[in-house]
């Protein structure tokens, strides 16, 4: 079974490989602000519906440089979207936990705007660790999963893994982890451990953790999907 896996995995790395990639460099501010917003709702939620509640968020101008007179009326707004039922893939859902996420979202919104913007950050810190760790410690609703995420979906860096859920099953269908690892990443420092062990496994693969990790992720959906045809 894990030799399958890893030969899907090739597959989709070359496919992945061969799209063009996003460049930071490029994008507008509301782009890099929704990429931000998409990170922050893909904690504990899936990412199809993140992808929604953030696409109506930037559909309502939120993300927009022009900011509301006030933090909380900017909350507000947000806490609003967050609190609808959308349809999500032909099923009416409501998000989890948009009290807290409103208030990030509305923080992190201003944060940006006070700094000159992501870009105006992004070049002032070019440490792809250093980034990533400043993310994790000074933007609300960031941890390592989703600033490692965020970079990576930027095209900033390539050299981050984003230890979701199916990336864990995936290390430890490979033996790479035992049962409870996940549980375990609680900081920075934990999480970085458990990144090395990772990108050490995958040497033989001669790609990037940033883009293995992404192929990774779709075949591990379609395994836990299909797990019987696995076998």
């Amino acid at each position: 079974m894990q030799n399958r896996i890893n030969g899907a995995i090739e597959v989709i790395c070359k496919e992945i490989k061969e799209k063009e990639t996003f460049s930071w460099k490029k994008a507008t501010e509301e782009r890099l602000l929704f990429e931000l917003v998409l990170a922050i709702l893909g904690s504990q939620n899936r990412y199809e519906v993140a992808l929604r509640f953030s696409e109506e968020i930037k559909k309502h101008g939120l993300l927009k440089e022009r900011l509301r007179s006030s933090i909380a009326e900017l909350e507000e707004e947000i806490h609003a979207i967050l609190s609808t039922a959308l349809d999500v893939d032909n099923n009416i859902v409501k998000y989890r936990f948009p009290n807290v996420k409103a208030r990030y979202i509305a923080y992190d919104l201003y944060y940006f705007k006070s700094i000159g913007g992501i870009k105006n950050l992004l070049r002032n810190i070019d440490d792809t660790a250093n980034l990533r760790a400043f993310f994790v410690k000074e933007i609300k609703g960031i941890g390592p999963k989703q600033s490692s995420h965020f970079l990576r979906n930027i095209g900033y860096s390539n050299e981050l893994a984003v230890l979701d859920v199916h990336i864990l099953r995936y290390m430890k269908i490979q033996g790479i982890i035992g049962e409870g690892y996940e549980k375990a990443i609680g900081t920075l420092k934990q999480y970085e451990k458990l990144e090395a062990m990772l990108i050490e496994f995958l040497k033989f693969m001669q790609y990037p953790i940033g883009l293995v990790d992404q192929a990774i992720w779709i075949v591990m959906r379609v395994y836990q999907k299909d797990f019987a045809k696995w076998q």
